[in-house]
Formats: structure tokens, sequence, C-alpha cells
């Protein structure tokens, strides 16, 4: 920094000695030191985009050659900042995603400056100080990911930090899950982490709406005591919730291929994960509604596939196997059986509507 002061002071070329007598920093440095440390200097300035104009001359009284430096204005000054409508949209995502962690006033300032700039950076709607561009798009965090713990997963993530959390599959009742994450990823509309579930020792992949409650650090681990298997790929373990990638069957459960019928536009992460080649239709399978697509999957564990599809009913209808059919058919009577008890429940009453506290 001392030295960028100096050559932005300095109204001509400064040579190698003059630099060397007025920044502190190289007072004390023999000429060996003196010359690694202008070199990386330099080096540094010139990595955060800077550019050091140098010339050299003649010295009539040392009859060697004289090396002068500066930066002028058009090697110091900012280049033109362009975003398009949806870079713009990814940085204001990320700046809401670093909230409550110690980088937000960092980022709220470095996107406070772009938006000075006028560079299609919005306000918050709910600001009402009137300087905010009609026009200008504004980049909410999407719907899939605000609410979430995105942020701290995310987090977790970097950190190579194990994490607990409550977790709730379709149809099933709340279960405490310990994770060492590896990645996050998006499937359509859907996000998901990825990673080792420690209690089953098995990598699972989580739907993020599904975690229930804060995330918590698990008990009696320390940031960094876990690694990601190397050539680790999330997408390939990203089919349906809690359910295995081909490669992480054991024997107990054999590889089931699956055919599936999904209505146009609909599904987009079981779209993802099917086989490009269109799967043969059993003759004895449903009547396929007209424009829908069938897809063909593999799943080695059918009762968490089934519970995987409910999230995608009415947009899904199951071919083969038979199984599965029974499973997801299981699933979605036992979740419109417990819609229907809720629904029956007469609503709560309190103390003294049931007649008055007494005491």
């Amino acid at each position: 920094m001392n030295l960028l002061i100096a050559l932005r002071a300095a109204r001509g070329w400064t040579d190698r000695d003059d630099l060397r007598r007025s920044i502190a920093d190289y007072a004390d440095l023999d000429d060996t030191a003196f010359d690694r440390q202008f070199s990386r200097d330099k080096a540094a300035l010139e990595a955060m985009g800077m550019a050091i104009s140098t010339t050299s001359w003649d010295d009539p009284f040392t009859d060697g050659t004289g090396y002068g430096y500066r930066i002028d204005d058009a090697g110091y000054a900012l280049t033109q900042i362009d975003f398009t409508p949806e870079e713009a949209a990814v940085v204001s995502v990320t700046q809401s995603l670093l909230a409550d962690t110690a980088l937000e006033s960092d980022a709220r300032s470095a996107l406070n400056k772009l938006r000075g700039l006028g560079e299609g950076f919005a306000l918050d709607p709910a600001d009402d100080s009137g300087s905010r561009t009609p026009d200008a798009p504004f980049a909410a965090v999407p719907a899939h990911i605000a609410g979430t713990v995105f942020a701290g997963l995310l987090r977790a993530v970097e950190a190579r930090r194990a994490v607990a959390f409550d977790y709730r599959r379709p149809g099933a009742q709340t279960s405490r899950r310990t994770l060492e994450p590896y990645a996050l990823l998006t499937r359509g509309d859907r996000s998901y982490v990825v990673g080792r579930d420690v209690d089953r020792d098995a990598v699972r992949t989580f739907r993020l709406t599904r975690i229930q409650g804060r995330l918590r650090s698990a008990p009696r681990r320390r940031d960094g005591d876990y690694g990601v298997p190397d050539g680790f790929d999330a997408a390939a373990h990203t089919t349906l919730d809690g359910a295995l990638a081909p490669h992480d069957e054991d024997a107990r459960n054999p590889a089931v291929d699956v055919v599936l019928a999904v209505a146009p536009g609909r599904a987009v992460p079981l779209r993802e994960s099917a086989h490009d080649a269109v799967p043969t239709v059993p003759a004895e399978a449903p009547t396929i509604p007209p424009g829908w697509d069938v897809l063909g999957l593999r799943t080695n564990d059918q009762s968490a596939f089934a519970d995987g599809l409910l999230e995608y009913s009415p947009s899904v209808l199951v071919l083969a196997p038979d199984s599965l059919a029974q499973h997801h058919v299981a699933c979605l009577t036992r979740t419109a059986d417990s819609l229907d008890a809720l629904v029956g429940q007469p609503p709560e009453t309190t103390v003294g509507e049931a007649g008055g506290d007494h005491a």
C-alpha cells in the first residue's frame, strides 16, 4: 500500500532510490532484500489490476542505467463494469446469503458501491428512500432458498463442519440427522445438500425445505475433521431425497429399474436423473395420460423412492415395477389419511371456553 501511495503522489517518474528512501518498509533492507520486497510489492499491485509504467535512462553520475516508475490515471482508474441483469441478480443474492456472517458488512458495502455506479443493482423494495430506480430489477433470494438453512449449510461446506438437524420426509416422523456436508446443488426449483450421513455411514441427499428448525454444529466435532472423497460427484447422488445412487447400493438391496410417466414440464429433478434411452413400458402398466413423458430411472431403496415421489404428485404415475407402484399408493393413502385426520380434529378450546378456571 505504501508503494501505491508513493507512486500515485509523484508528479512524474520516480526512481528506485527515491522509493527506497521515502518508504519506511524499505529503509532497513539490504540491497538483496529490497529487490525481493520491491518485486513482490509491484507484483501485488499488478495482480490487483493496477498497471505500473516503467522507463529507463542513462545516469551520467554513475554511468549506469536508471529506472523510473509511476502509476498514471489510466493505470489506476477502475475499468468500466458492465453487469447483465442476471449477473447483478447473482451478486445481490450472494450478499443476502452472507447475512449474519462475518462478511455481512463487507458484502453490503461492496453492493452499495456497485449501486452507486448505476449498474442495475436495485435496492430492496421495502426501501422507501426514493433512491431506487423503478425499472431496475430487484434481485431477491429465490423462494426455494429463502427461509431455508442454505446459508448455514454453505458455510458448513466451506469449513468442513459436521452439522445436526431435524429432518422430516413425507409420511414419516421427524428424525435427528448428523451430516458431513459435501456439496449444495439445485435441481429445478429445489435445493439439496449432499453428504455423508454419519449414523448410516452412507452418502445421502436432503432437500433443504424439509430441514426443520435450526442447523446446529454436530457435538464433539471440529471444523475440518473430515474430507470430501476424491472425485466426488454430488449430481450422481441426487435422484430423490434419501435415495441412494446406483453405485451406493449394497447386496441386500439390488438396484431396480423404474419406469415413470411424468406430466409435461413437471418433475424437473426426475427428468435430469433419468436415463437417456426411453424405457419399455410393460403391457400391464396403467394407461399413460396424453402428452406425458416416459422416464427410466434406477433405485435400490423403493420405499425411499416412493416417499420422494409424493412431492411430485399428481404429476407422476408409476408404470413399473408393480412393487414400487404399491409403495407409492401406500404413501399417498397414508398421507391422505393423515390430512383427513388433521382436518377432522375439533378446534382446541381454552380453559375458559371449557367452563372457566374454578381455582
